[in-house]
């Protein structure tokens, strides 16, 4: 299935959702997380839609939303509740907007419920794990500290190996000065315990490698709200994922390429200027 959940507080919005897709009749989707997709797909600055359930169901509402030509909320939320009843809620969706203040619109079992501040759609039991890491954790009503939690809570989910239906990769859409935009970001996973001995002056964090079981993943954004995409790059492998859900259902793959050469290929293909942190020898650097 997946698990998306959304959150409004304080004029920000924030939609976290998982790639992992799971087919019974594929193996190979299991353990692949390259075989999973985009949960969450920026319309344009003003909407956002995420879904959970039926894939193939899922793909085919994209690409009718996609026929509308300008994203009128209306619209949006007519065609996405006449694709829930006509699949019997087999998937659901969640729509994230901006349209007039920060709404969210859930649309299960053939209705439509709004929220301004909670929704989530999903795995029951991918919930129920992120309520109880998030909620004992919620200790002020700071938006970054609320944002904070939430997002560990979220990668908390995706790291357990009991809620199979949740996994991949943690993308996160967010408000920006520009609108709703995917979240650029940078995770490193250390691997096995290493002994640092840090000295007077300025410490470089080894990044590690394979050998360590260390695992890093640059999220990087398009620049431009208008054409919306977000591309991961794996310094450790040297790879790049390519994800624009306008142009193709599926992850765009670019192998042996460092960080500066993926964002080139990615611009020299598609026109897109990814920006984010990437990683340069042993630091990070803004693109």
């Amino acid at each position: 299935m997946t698990l998306v959940v959304g959150r409004i507080t304080q004029g920000g919005i924030r939609i976290d959702s998982d790639s992992k897709i799971t087919n019974p009749n594929e193996a190979s989707n299991q353990n692949n997380i390259f075989s999973g997709l985009l949960k969450t797909i920026v319309l344009n600055p003003n909407i956002s839609v995420s879904y959970a359930g039926g894939v193939e169901t899922a793909q085919l509402a994209i690409e009718e939303l996609y026929k509308l030509g300008n994203f009128d909320i209306f619209k949006v939320k007519s065609k996405l509740l006449e694709i829930n009843k006509d699949c019997k809620s087999e998937t659901d969706f969640l729509i994230a907007t901006l349209e007039n203040q920060p709404l969210l619109y859930k649309i299960s079992k053939g209705e439509i419920s709004i929220s301004n501040s909670f929704h989530w759609i999903g795995d029951i039991k991918g919930f129920n794990l992120f309520q109880s890491e998030f909620l004992p954790n919620l200790k002020s009503t700071n938006s970054k500290h609320i944002w904070s939690v939430h997002s560990k809570a979220f990668d908390k989910v995706i790291e357990n190996s009991q809620i199979e239906s949740v996994g991949g990769f943690h993308v996160t859409v967010h408000r920006t000065n520009f609108g709703l935009e995917y979240m650029f970001t940078t995770n490193i996973s250390s691997g096995r315990p290493q002994t640092l001995e840090l000295k007077q002056g300025t410490n470089v964090l080894p990044w590690g490698d394979a050998g360590t079981g260390t695992y890093s993943a640059c999220y990087l954004k398009s620049d431009n709200p208008f054409k919306p995409a977000i591309g991961i790059h794996f310094p450790i492998g040297d790879f790049g994922t390519l994800y624009y859900p306008r142009l193709s259902r599926e992850v765009i793959m670019y192998k042996d390429v460092n960080g500066f050469e993926f964002a080139d290929k990615v611009m020299t293909d598609y026109k897109i200027k990814l920006i984010g942190m990437i990683k340069n020898g042993e630091y990070l650097t803004r693109i």
